[in-house]
């Protein structure tokens, strides 16, 4: 999977401009969704800005990862026993190497290669595994 205008910086923020901006998808952004478009072979993953007193204003109001060119997904049960919101907030994400299909658990530092998926992993347990020739970040830059 290739990053078109973005890396991830950390397990769970999204470096832009450069390496001059980071958005922390954990603390600063709840997830909202996930749509998957069959036809298109894509998929898009959406967030808002979260409401905490420590958000930064000036950080955008929404941003969504668009994937391209998907191949396959999976995703696997949240845990019951824990409050639903729990679902928003954001727990890991890591690029997987193709022996770690079924593994949610595993992280591994960095993007390293085109062939590797990318996993995310929310606080509730809920897992996306997302297969893809790329990947677009889009917000509105003007914030």
């Amino acid at each position: 999977m290739r990053l078109t205008n973005f890396t991830f910086d950390s397990s769970i923020e999204i470096g832009v401009a450069g390496g001059h901006r980071y958005l922390a998808l954990h603390n600063c952004f709840d997830w909202q969704s996930i749509t998957y478009l069959s036809e298109e072979r894509r998929i898009k993953m959406s967030w808002i800005r979260s409401t905490g007193d420590w958000v930064q204003p000036n950080l955008p109001p929404a941003l969504t990862l668009e994937f391209h060119g998907v191949s396959r997904f999976t995703t696997c049960p949240r845990d019951t026993e824990l409050p639903d919101t729990e679902d928003s907030c954001l727990a890991s994400v890591t690029f997987s190497p193709p022996e770690y299909a079924s593994d949610f658990e595993s992280e591994f530092e960095g993007y390293r290669s085109d062939s590797e998926h990318i996993t995310f992993l929310f606080q509730s347990g809920f897992g996306v595994k997302i297969w893809a020739e790329e990947v677009e970040l889009i917000y509105d830059r003007s914030t």
